[in-house]
């Protein structure tokens, strides 16, 4: 990989800060991809640059609704995780687009094993899937097995203002997505909350069911080695000895390794947990109901997903047209304050209702609070040619299941 700097809270911070600025300003950052990944100078999971017109919500031109685009009728298979993650997802982006273009989003599982399952349907010609996410690290293992995107079709406006490290050749970044701790507040009364990660693992003073993410190592290894107290600047490179060793100890208070996001909100919602490592917007969407629960975004484990159509896919063009639509300035302000999670584009916080983007871990008032992870560094390949991902995956699905 070319050399990176780790993406800083400072960095977070100065481009969180042109997001919420004047939309004057020129943007800085171009449009064209990036051939592999490998961070900017300042990458970061955040905005860019501001907007560069005043008329950034306007409608954008959709050369995907053009006669000449011929995309394909359908229905889309998205690759999607359930429960009301999903149901956002379809209100805000796929519900409108099918009725723009006539074309039907369907969901299929995001299993643990999607990955076998692409490689086994494209090896045998006949791909099933037509959108699905990924993590830097999986991509940078695998970046055949998503078609380029077609950037021609996608919003320039929103382009403009995203960096150059979230624009890949086959996958573009579409939500920063925070693991933050969760808590019932029935079983802490007093002001004293489980708001870190070492009070995660404190359970003497913070009695209670833990649980954490099982399915992906990602997040996991940086939650325990600052429940460890290594500062937040040295948790790269990976005190990888020390990290499964102060996993061993949080363990045998682990009751469940959720393996999705529905499962994570259950375990809380049923009372078999009363302090959990999950998805901001899981949580936020307990709280929508009234729910007696509260969360931090103090050490939120931040980074950012990307998503592609995968080669060979039966709508290939139908569903890069559904992605174009995904990245316009309104529905990706749409999305994100339905997720909390929004495009790393300063187009969706400049388009969204201030009052909901205060939760939105680019809001400046939340990136010092925040731990932005390193993606890259969990791409890098070891003398094997197997990334760190896929080395440490092995070791922590041996250590979830003994």
């Amino acid at each position: 990989m070319e050399n990176r700097k780790k993406p800083t809270r400072r960095d977070f911070l100065k481009l969180a800060g042109a997001a919420s600025g004047s939309s004057i300003l020129a943007a800085c950052a171009p449009a064209q991809p990036t051939a592999n990944i490998a961070p900017a100078a300042t990458a970061a999971p955040a905005t860019a640059a501001p907007a560069i017109a005043k008329d950034v919500c306007a409608e954008p031109d959709r050369p995907w609704l053009k006669p000449t685009y011929q995309m394909e009728a359908g229905p889309i298979a998205r690759a999607g995780w359930g429960g009301s993650f999903s149901d956002q997802e379809h209100e805000a982006v796929w519900t409108p687009f099918t009725k723009l273009s006539g074309v039907k989003v369907v969901e299929v599982p995001h299993t643990n094993d999607i990955l076998e399952q692409l490689k086994a349907q494209q090896a045998a010609g006949k791909v099933e899937f037509d959108i699905v996410e990924t993590t830097a690290a999986i991509y940078q293992a695998n970046p055949d097995l998503w078609m380029p995107i077609d950037y021609d079709i996608f919003p320039k406006v929103t382009l403009d203002t995203m960096l150059p490290i979230w624009k890949q050749t086959n996958v573009i970044a579409y939500a920063e997505v925070p693991i933050v701790i969760a808590w019932s507040e029935k079983a802490f009364l007093g002001d004293d909350k489980p708001d870190s990660w070492a009070k995660f693992w404190d359970v003497k003073k913070y009695p209670g069911k833990r649980s954490l993410v099982g399915y992906s190592v990602f997040k996991v290894i940086e939650a325990a080695l600052l429940a460890d107290g290594v500062a937040r600047d040295k948790i790269y490179p990976f005190d990888v000895e020390r990290a499964f060793k102060k996993l061993e100890e949080i363990k045998p208070h682990i009751v469940k390794w959720w393996t999705s996001g529905t499962e994570a909100q259950q375990l809380l919602a049923n009372g078999d947990v009363t302090v959990i490592g999950m998805s901001n917007s899981r949580i936020e969407n307990l709280l929508d109901q009234k729910l007696p629960f509260s969360y931090t975004l103090n050490e939120a484990l931040v980074h950012s997903d990307f998503i592609g159509v995968v080669k060979g896919a039966p709508n290939a063009k139908a569903a890069m047209a559904g992605l174009a639509f995904w990245f316009e300035p309104t529905t990706a302000a749409r999305i994100g304050e339905f997720w909390r999670q929004p495009i790393p584009a300063s187009t969706a916080w400049d388009c969204a209702d201030p009052e909901k983007r205060k939760r939105w871990t680019n809001a400046p008032e939340n990136a010092e609070k925040i731990f932005v992870t390193d993606p890259f560094y969990w791409a890098e390949k070891g003398p094997d040619g197997r990334t760190m991902e896929e080395t440490l995956q092995e070791r922590f699905a041996e250590f979830v299941a003994a």
